[in-house]
C-alpha cells in the first residue's frame, strides 16, 4: 500500500469531518469495513465515505408554485395509502413540519418541512434503540449482527433507498402524476415464516436468562452472549420481556413480533 496504516487513519478521519452533515456523520466504526479484500485504494475510499454520508442526507426540491404546510398535507392525506408510514402535522422545537412515523425495519422517520412556500426539505430522523455489552453494540443493526459491511454502508444504502422512495412519491403527488397505493413486499417462497409471538413469550419467560428465545427469533449471536452472562445479567432477559409483552421485540430480520389480533364477529 502506498499509504500507512497511520496515514489511512488520519486520511479517514479527515473525510469524516468533511463528508458529515446533521442527520448522519461517519464515524470509524461506520468505514472500519473498508479494510476488506481487494478494496485498499484511496479511491474507494472516498466513494465508499461519500455512499454513507450521503445516502441518510435530506432530500430537497423546489415545487412550481406556491402552498402551504397545511395544503401539503392534505394533498399526502388525500393519497395516504400511496405510503408505508402513517403521518401528521407537527409543531414543537424543530419547527411546524409533516412527520411520517419511523419505518421499524430502517430506524428512519421522516420530517418535511417548506419554506418560503415552494421549497420542500425531507429531513430524515435515525432512530435505533443501541444496545451495548462491555462496549460493543449487539443490538440489531450492530455488526455482531449484519457484519461490518452490512452495518455500515448496507444499511445506509437502504435507509436511503426508503427515503428516495418517499420523497418520490410526495414530489409526484404534489405535482399531481398519479402515485400507486404502498403494497407491503409478499414474503418470497422458502422465506422463513414469521416467530410466533406465544411461542416467543413463553420462551423468554422460562428460559430467557439463557437467550432460548433470541436463538429462536434467529438472534444467534446474543443469544450466546445472553447464555455466558445469564441474560446480560438479568437486565438484557428484563427489556426483551417487556418489548416483546409490547410487541416492540423483533426478530433477527427486524420484523416486529406481535399477538394476532382476533377479528370481532359481530
Amino acid at each position: 500500500m502506498a499509504k500507512t496504516i497511520t496515514q489511512i487513519r488520519i486520511s479517514v478521519m479527515a473525510s469524516a469531518l468533511f463528508y458529515k452533515n446533521r442527520s448522519h456523520i461517519i464515524t470509524i466504526h461506520t468505514i472500519t469495513y473498508l479494510f476488506k479484500k481487494g478494496d485498499t485504494t484511496m479511491a474507494n475510499f472516498t466513494d465508499n465515505i461519500k455512499e454513507a454520508a450521503f445516502a441518510t442526507g435530506p432530500r430537497e426540491f423546489d415545487l412550481p408554485f406556491s402552498t402551504t404546510l397545511e395544503e401539503v398535507a392534505e394533498k399526502l392525506n388525500a393519497r395516504s395509502a400511496a405510503f408505508q408510514m402513517p403521518f401528521q402535522i407537527k409543531g414543537g422545537v424543530p419547527g411546524q413540519r409533516i412527520s411520517f412515523e419511523k419505518e421499524p425495519n430502517f430506524d428512519v422517520g421522516l420530517w418535511l418541512f417548506l419554506k418560503d412556500g415552494t421549497h420542500i426539505r425531507i429531513q430524515p430522523v435515525i432512530s435505533e434503540a443501541k444496545m451495548s455489552v462491555g462496549g460493543m453494540r449487539v443490538d440489531k443493526n450492530s455488526a455482531l449482527r449484519k457484519g461490518i459491511k452490512g452495518a455500515t454502508v448496507d444499511l445506509a444504502t437502504e435507509r436511503g433507498g426508503y427515503i428516495d422512495t418517499v420523497t418520490e412519491t410526495v414530489k409526484k403527488i404534489l405535482n399531481g402524476e398519479e402515485v400507486e397505493d404502498y403494497v407491503a413486499p409478499e414474503v418470497p417462497v422458502g422465506a422463513e415464516p414469521p416467530k410466533d409471538w406465544m411461542t416467543t413469550f413463553l420462551l423468554c419467560l422460562f428460559l430467557g436468562s439463557i437467550g432460548v428465545h433470541r436463538y429462536y427469533v434467529g438472534k444467534i449471536g446474543t443469544g450466546i452472549l445472553y447464555t455466558f452472562t445469564l441474560g446480560l445479567f438479568g437486565i438484557g432477559y428484563l427489556v426483551d420481556f417487556i418489548n416483546i409483552i409490547r410487541g416492540k421485540f423483533t426478530d433477527k430480520n427486524g420484523n416486529y413480533i406481535q399477538r394476532e389480533k382476533k377479528e370481532e364477529t359481530v
